[in-house]
């Protein structure tokens, strides 16, 4: 549910000729894409851009268009030394390493969701905790990136969201990360650097975020003068949904862009929290 304008800035370093010394970040889900463009070498953001496209009621329709958008889109028509994909999709689950066996897949999975029959299940072990991230990817839309990259490596948001904030996050008091996304908001609590709880839920306006967020804090007997909320993704400062839950709690923040790159000034226009996950990608393995 959010108004992102169409974009892409290009920094003017950079060099079409020497993209197989780049990394390339995608973020995409069914209706939308983004991309960014790391020089590894000066650890520089030199390309950030964003597509919105219709949400179609069927894969094969979302798939067609993704085609079409990487086919007009040059910068992904190169080679690049490595590239990384996130699939924003709700359909995740944690399990704890010490418990987590390839063999049962499947088992976990639909232990919370209903696994597709056109879905493919990927798992990723989290950086900073002993969790792994077990996730699907429609098989159409994998597919179709792995034949345009072909050493793609495959993510949900829930991996780039949940290292960066374990990892940046260490404060004595627990306080409550919020990634917003078009129709589903992913929510995490944490408390000196672990993670306490994870879980998304769907949406369908401004209210519902607010009431899931409210609840978190009743169910965890937060203090809404003291805990801190901070929020990612597709969320405005300017727009009634964040005006709202200003009312209820006190300290209300915005993810930073990560600090141990550089950025174009090109990307000065688009607020710093709302590409959080994919300028956290390129730090997971």
């Amino acid at each position: 549910m959010h108004n992102m304008q169409n974009f892409i800035f290009i920094d003017e370093t950079l060099d079409k000729n020497i993209t197989h010394t780049y990394e390339l970040s995608i973020q995409a889900g069914l209706n939308g894409l983004s991309f960014c463009i790391l020089d590894i070498t000066r650890n520089k953001y030199i390309t950030l851009a964003h597509q919105n496209f219709t949400r179609f009621s069927n894969i094969e329709d979302s798939v067609s268009e993704i085609e079409k958008i990487i086919k007009k889109t040059d910068l992904l028509n190169r080679t690049y030394k490595t590239v990384k994909l996130i699939w924003i999709s709700p359909k995740n689950t944690l399990i704890p390493t010490p418990l987590f066996t390839q063999e049962n897949l499947k088992a976990y999975f639909e232990y919370n969701h209903q696994l597709d029959e056109l879905d493919e299940m990927h798992f990723h072990k989290l950086t900073y905790i002993d969790t792994s991230s077990v996730y699907t990817i429609p098989n159409a839309i994998a597919n179709l990136f792995i034949k345009q990259f072909p050493s793609i490596k495959i993510f949900n948001q829930q991996v780039p969201f949940l290292n960066n904030i374990i990892l940046k996050h260490h404060t004595e008091q627990t306080n409550v990360f919020v990634n917003v996304q078009d129709e589903f908001i992913d929510i995490a609590l944490i408390e000196k650097g672990k993670l306490l709880f994870y879980n998304n839920f769907p949406f369908k306006n401004d209210s519902d975020i607010s009431y899931y967020i409210l609840f978190i804090f009743d169910q965890f007997k937060l203090n809404k003068e003291i805990n801190e909320l901070i929020f990612s993704g597709f969320i405005e400062k300017n727009k009634d949904g964040y005006k709202n839950i200003q009312n209820f709690i006190k300290h209300i923040k915005f993810e930073k862009l990560p600090e141990e790159y550089t950025y174009s000034y090109t990307f000065n226009k688009i607020p710093a929290h709302s590409f959080s996950n994919l300028f956290n990608l390129h730090s997971c393995e």
